[in-house]
């Protein structure tokens, strides 16, 4: 007997949105440059392929019929649609795009995106961070860092983010936190922080 996961409730079945994370603005969503809030999310959990951004009203979060994705890019900017299965990927690398994190750097006016992949899949033997960044949340994106299995072979970690309330004034000096190992007996099943400073070009 096939088993299926039961939708009602859910916001936005299926993979193309099923793990949104909140673009962080900052405290109280201090540096919007507009009345939305935004969101992103990869079609699978960990090693998905396709990156989507969502906005919505601020008022309106919890209603999704008031959610909309971007449908086209173009040199103006994105075309925006209430259709899910109709928006397209703001980003696709095949098997690179893991639960992510997106954060607007105020000081720099860039948008960092972070992300992670499992060396091999289903399996604690490792994994990648992938950082971008980006004048805008739809993009274009451009690969600013990739570190092959961080923190070792013996240490999966994932989840990256940036906690915005820990950059320094300077706003290029930070922590990235990230969740540490989930191997079964792992002393490292805890959130971990690295001192980081962007270098500017």
């Amino acid at each position: 007997e096939m088993w299926e996961s039961p939708t009602q409730g859910v916001m936005f079945p299926g993979s193309k949105f099923g793990g949104p994370a909140f673009v962080n603005f900052g405290k109280n969503n201090a540096f919007e440059e507009d009345d939305f809030v935004y969101a992103v999310s990869t079609d699978q959990w960990d090693n998905g392929s396709e990156l989507r951004l969502g906005r919505v009203p601020k008022d309106r979060i919890m209603h999704a019929e008031s959610w909309q994705w971007v449908a086209s890019l173009g040199a103006s900017g994105p075309k925006w649609t209430s259709d899910l299965e109709t928006s397209i990927p703001v980003l696709v690398d095949d098997r690179f795009i893991s639960l992510p994190e997106m954060v607007y750097l105020a000081g720099i006016k860039r948008y960092l995106l972070l992300t992670w992949r499992l060396a091999v899949d289903f399996s604690t033997s490792g994994s990648d961070l992938i950082i971008y960044e980006s004048p805008y949340p739809w993009g274009p994106f451009r690969l600013v860092h990739y570190e092959e299995l961080y923190g070792g072979r013996d240490l999966t970690m994932y989840c990256p983010r940036v906690p915005l309330k820990w950059m320094e004034p300077d706003g290029i000096t930070g922590w990235l936190q990230h969740s540490g190992s989930w191997a079964k007996g792992s002393p490292c099943y805890r959130s971990s922080v690295r001192k980081f400073r962007l270098k500017m070009r």
